[in-house]
């Protein structure tokens, strides 16, 4: 039986390949210059060599409507030299009203006067680097992964904000438009060596006007950073090899504080850091010593109803350049058979995920050719004792080959591995191993995209039935969006490094959505979705429908960007187990060995975020696992531009269960306010109560970034346990510089 699904697997990896067989149509070209004269970066287009660029311009709107006639159109010029790639951009106004969020670097742009430039360097529709500003030249930066496509992966895998590259950019405002400079070294990019085109795009968004606008064509209703639709630039000389330069990156900790639980002071001084060994133009090796990530954002408080952990994002710097290598794997909510963020966390004897200390790793990423990209990753953490966490060795080899274009056939090992014995240590636990095989479909346009995937785990244990296997096919178009998931889980399929929903199960999952596009109004769309998912056991004598959902959305999308969404859902659910989904009755939990209704309606509303004060409001009432559910989650937020960002997150569950006498009120209140001095000094400030963690917690970060990617921190946290009254947790000050040499 296990052979015949292997095999079955192994076939839909190959099947009928013919959709991604296509030629891309780039549909603009811009030749970009070669010079020998020094430009400034000052927002001013005073430079001589700006004279010699050639000039082009927006040709499209992508939003609301795509049309080649609008208003407020970009020109922007394109220069280069043997260490730089310089781009000049004036975009014309009908006023100064700009919607300007923040001085921050990554300043958040979903709604806000931006310039974005993506620049698809191997020409393989799959990788983009993408840089941005404001009309005050304030950068922002990101990486592109799996063409683009929102929903191929977890939204940070496929647009990574964490990355930050090594650039310049300034922006001046004047009457009737305003001006950004960019100065982006050849060195922040992986390029084929030799290269004398890359495929380009460069969009704007115009909050005056409500529209965004583009250099090549994007269609309705696909995302700006959809990598299918770019036009391209040609180097005049061509771009040559550019000499290896090694970055060493230090850093100092020294952190003064008290657990006021175990009544312990902390005062400590720790040195560590990172090295960037160049390999080859498209390469590179990154090696770490003794990391430390006290200066990365704290996650969000979630308040969690379900049996499944909470995903959060990678932040840490040495896991995200070429993270989509070693991320984007598997089937989204189902099994991801690698994420970087359990390295470095795990749980202690009571199940408790804490931190656990890497001792040190490497990573050695890129292209080693056009069409070939690896990843090769190896950390090492350190043991604790006293929590029963041994020392593991962390290996993760990974290898895209490009096909047809932009699809690829993918490899994946991981291996986990205790370093010694321990007494604590079960022997079915002392390692994880899991190979697989996938095939990614991006065909032409992204009509069609996909997914097809085999694992196998092996561990200590004997005759295990350790498969796993799916496929994921989408056809989008204007108008229609049809998708159909299936996976298997084998009842031992394991991946200690990885995230699993179920392991012993198939899941299956079809949805599609129709979108209507009105001529003329204050509506952009209307969507109406109906999507449906099946957890089921095969082969069993036991309850064979694990979880039964059911979800139809009706969303309005305005001009404007406000949105209004009306949802009922459905869903029954069987617990094996006891379970408590309050997570704060866990001594009266719902019995298992029972299937539970859950049934409810949702309506959403969003509203313009364009404004100085915008908020999102949801509410729900329902069925909830045969007991009822009020809920509501509101975010509020304030913008006092350029300096201030300030928003509030009011949740609140108010839960009846049959079995319980009393309500369960939960509550999750997150004040989150960030000034910005100037371009360079952040403050942010991000306070968070949660009932259903106990937890209250005050996090206060002071960034001075003085020179390029180098930065002096202060972080002041404070946590405290909430019952009757605040118990003290823990209190710290962290002092940290990391340099840049």
């Amino acid at each position: 039986m296990k052979k015949t699904r292997f095999n079955y697997l192994i076939l839909f990896l190959f099947i009928p390949v013919s959709y991604a067989l296509y030629s891309q149509q780039d549909q603009n070209e811009y030749t970009v210059k070669f010079t020998s004269k020094e430009i400034k970066i000052d927002g001013i287009d005073d430079d001589l060599a700006w004279s010699e660029a050639e000039s082009t311009e927006t040709q499209w709107t992508s939003f609301p409507s795509v049309t080649n006639e609008f208003e407020s159109k970009t020109f922007i010029k394109m220069l280069y030299d043997e260490n730089y790639i310089y781009v000049l951009c004036k975009a014309f106004t009908k006023n100064d009203n700009f919607v300007i969020q923040s001085l921050r670097w990554d300043f958040s742009g979903r709604a806000a006067d931006k310039i974005n430039l993506a620049f698809d360097t191997f020409s393989d529709g799959n990788n983009a680097y993408h840089f941005g500003t404001n009309p005050l030249g304030v950068r922002a930066d990101a990486l592109i992964s799996n063409g683009g496509v929102m929903g191929t992966g977890s939204r940070e895998e496929v647009y990574n904000r964490s990355w930050d590259g090594m650039w310049e950019v300034d922006g001046k405002i004047y009457p009737g438009y305003y001006l950004t400079e960019f100065k982006i070294p050849f060195t922040t990019f992986h390029y084929p060596e030799d290269s004398d085109s890359w495929r380009f795009n460069f969009t704007r968004m115009d909050t005056q006007l409500k529209q965004r606008t583009t250099w090549a064509k994007i269609p309705q209703p696909f995302s700006p950073i959809n990598l299918s639709f770019m036009g391209k630039i040609k180097f005049e000389k061509g771009v040559s090899k550019l000499k290896s330069k090694i970055y060493l990156i230090p850093y100092l900790n020294a952190i003064s504080g008290k657990d006021k639980i175990l009544d312990n002071t902390i005062d400590d001084v720790t040195i560590g850091g990172d090295v960037k060994i160049p390999i080859s133009s498209g390469l590179n090796l990154d090696l770490t010593v003794n990391p430390d990530f006290s200066q990365v954002e704290v996650d969000n408080e979630i308040i969690n109803l379900t049996m499944f952990e909470i995903r959060m994002p990678e932040k840490r710097q040495f896991f995200l350049q070429n993270r989509d290598i070693f991320s984007n794997f598997g089937a989204v909510r189902t099994t991801n058979p690698f994420f970087t963020r359990r390295i470095g966390l795990s749980r202690n004897q009571d199940g408790d995920v804490i931190q656990n200390k890497i001792i040190a790793g490497l990573r050695l990423s890129g292209k080693i050719n056009n069409n070939l990209k690896i990843g090769v990753l190896s950390m090492l953490t350190d043991d604790d004792i006293v929590n029963e966490i041994p020392s593991n060795l962390n290996t993760v080899v990974s290898l895209h080959q490009k096909v047809f274009n932009s699809s690829a056939i993918k490899f994946l090992f991981v291996n986990r591995e205790i370093t010694k014995d321990y007494d604590f240590v079960d022997k079915n636990d002392t390692y994880n191993r899991l190979v697989g095989l996938e095939y990614d479909l991006i065909s032409k346009g992204n009509l069609w995209n996909g997914r097809f995937f085999a694992y196998n785990s092996f561990s200590p244990l004997k005759k295990e039935d350790g498969f796993s296997g799916g496929l994921r096919i989408t056809r989008e178009t204007r108008k229609h969006k049809i998708n159909f998931e299936y996976s298997y889980l084998g009842d031992d399929y394991r991946t200690d490094l990885g995230i699993l929903r179920r392991i012993g199960a198939s899941k299956f999952s079809p949805y599609y959505l129709y979108t209507i596009f009105p001529k003329k109004g204050k509506i952009n769309n209307i969507s109406f979705g109906l999507y449906y998912w099946l957890w089921f056991k095969l082969n069993t004598s036991s309850q064979n429908i694990l979880e039964n959902n059911f979800n139809i959305p009706i969303t309005l999308t305005f001009n404007n960007q406000s949105e209004i969404q009306l949802m009922y859902r459905q869903a029954h659910q069987f617990f094996k187990r006891d379970f408590d989904p309050t997570g704060i009755n866990k001594e009266n939990p719902l019995d298992g060995g029972k299937v539970y209704r859950t049934n409810y309606i949702q309506i959403a509303y969003e509203s313009n975020p364009t404004k100085k004060f915008y908020l999102t409001l949801s509410q729900n009432y329902g069925m909830f696992y045969e007991g009822s559910k009020y809920s509501f989650e509101n975010t509020f937020n304030l913008r006092v531009q350029p300096r201030l960002s300030a928003s509030m997150v009011i949740n609140y569950d108010r839960i009846k269960l049959k079995h319980l006498n009393d309500y369960s009120k939960l509550w999750l209140i997150g004040p989150n306010i960030d000034y910005t001095f100037s371009k360079k000094l952040f403050w942010s400030n991000l306070i968070q109560f949660s009932s259903q963690s106990e937890n209250f917690g005050i996090n206060s970060r002071l960034q001075w970034r003085f020179s390029g990617l180098s930065n002096l921190f202060l972080v002041f946290n404070d946590n405290y346990l909430v019952q009757q009254e605040l118990v003290p947790r823990m209190r710290s000050f962290n002092l940290k510089l990391v340099h840049w040499f």
